[in-house]
């Protein structure tokens, strides 16, 4: 029997996969644009603040990448 005061571990894994499979996309398009110098320089900062907030999320959710 489990004590009273005991706290369930939540389950993170849709949170992991959801920021693995997104760092894979912002992996790509990182890819993608860096062949195009067309491509203007918010793509680039947008990428940046997204895998920063995915960074954040990680921690948060007791798992880094």
């Amino acid at each position: 029997m489990e004590p009273q005061n005991a706290k369930a571990v939540p389950d993170h894994t849709y949170v992991f996969q959801h920021i693995t499979e997104a760092h894979n996309i912002l992996s790509k398009v990182r890819q993608e644009a860096n062949k195009h110098p067309a491509v203007d320089e918010a793509v680039h900062e947008a990428i940046q603040r997204l895998e920063m907030a995915m960074a954040i999320l990680s921690v948060k959710t007791g798992g880094m990448f």
